[in-house]
């Protein structure tokens, strides 16, 4: 392998594919041409871009090795261009760690203007879903093809143009790149919200690996399974609350958006008893599960918690849905934290069914 004659330098917080495709584009080479270059190559059946793809999550000893050498990166800066440092593990059979990213890229269109259309690392994640630079919803799609939701690396035979749509389009019966400009792509701003703030206290969990406060102040857990708990709690609060008292949560903006989307099934609803919610994953939905959810985990214990979600369950029993029902509160095996909160959550209620029939007994013996 031989030293590249021309360098680009990473950009902070740059993912490591964004930076090969601005190192192509310097160099007016095709992105298979970069990618044989620096030793990326298809096997098993499988291409380049997905060996590509693959060494965004993480990079073994070798490529980094053969990538330094070509470019002159240094070690540290090419991990930092990975999720690596934000999924602590990034084995890619690992259900826990598919679940922390998305299949594609989100990305902010006036982060991709400010950069020259170079991508942030972080917009992979599965809860990266607002910009706490710019405070407004990541995008997901161009805006002449919605609802696309997935950023495809460029055409192997392609010089990559940076920040633009790579999805095809079809056009007198040849498929050819949409190449519109991702950065056009209308921004949905969020300020004053607390997605915004939400992002910021999520991206620095992630960050360290772990959640230490809050309820898991005596039983830190590890990020991933961090947000499996936010993802569990944060669900059942959308299926069971109602509109109104949702809306009131995550802000009344961003409940329109989840609204609209929904309507335009560029999300797919989930119809239960208790309303219709969506549970796959959009930036739009993950920020109001992440709204929703975050402030109870950080409750200082598991009883002030509970009493964080007394809005919901005081609503349940009102329209007729017992909390205290296996089918209508999360399922047990989740953190040790989770399934106490779970249980407090339970023992409430019943304290609260006991009381009231002791009430109601009184009143019938006084009558």
């Amino acid at each position: 392998m031989r030293t590249l004659p021309i360098r680009v330098d990473p950009l902070p917080q740059e993912s490591l594919d964004s930076w090969l495709e601005a190192l192509a584009s310097r160099t007016d080479a095709t992105w298979g041409d970069i990618l044989s270059a620096i030793g990326v190559f298809g096997a098993r059946g499988h291409s380049a871009s997905y060996w590509a793809t693959r060494a965004t999550v993480s990079l073994t000893p070798e490529q980094i090795g053969t990538i330094g050498h070509c470019t002159g990166v240094e070690p540290r800066r090419l991990r930092a261009m990975t999720l690596q440092p934000w999924i602590k593990d990034t084995s890619s059979q690992r259900p826990s760690v598919a679940a922390m990213r998305v299949t594609g890229s989100r990305f902010c269109p006036r982060c991709l203007e400010e950069r020259g259309g170079r991508w942030r690392v972080w917009w992979r994640l599965r809860w990266a879903f607002a910009c706490p630079t710019h405070g407004c919803l990541l995008a997901e799609a161009c805006g002449a093809w919605l609802p696309v939701v997935d950023v495809f690396p460029p055409r192997f035979s392609d010089v990559p143009n940076l920040g633009s749509c790579t999805q095809g389009v079809t056009r007198s019966g040849k498929t050819r790149p949409c190449h519109e400009s991702l950065s056009r792509v209308p921004a949905v701003h969020l300020d004053p919200s607390p997605a915004v703030v939400i992002q910021r206290e999520l991206l620095c969990v992630l960050r360290a690996g772990h959640a230490s406060d809050g309820i898991y102040a005596s039983s830190p857990v590890p990020s991933t399974m961090y947000t499996r708990d936010l993802r569990t709690l944060g669900e059942w609060m959308l299926r069971y609350g109602q509109a109104h008292d949702v809306a009131t949560r995550i802000s009344n903006l961003l409940w329109e958006q989840f609204a609209l989307r929904a309507t335009k099934k560029v999300v797919q609803p989930l119809i239960t008893s208790g309303g219709a919610r969506m549970t796959c994953s959009s930036a739009v939905a993950d920020a109001a599960i992440a709204c929703l959810a975050m402030p109870v985990l950080q409750a200082p214990d598991t009883e002030t918690a509970a009493r964080r979600l007394q809005w919901l369950t005081s609503s349940m029993r009102r329209r007729g849905l017992s909390p205290s029902a296996p089918r209508n509160v999360w399922r047990r095996g989740n953190s040790p934290p989770l399934d106490g909160l779970r249980q407090t959550v339970l023992s409430a209620h019943d304290l609260r069914h006991r009381f009231a029939k002791l009430t109601v007994a009184r009143a019938e013996v006084a009558t």
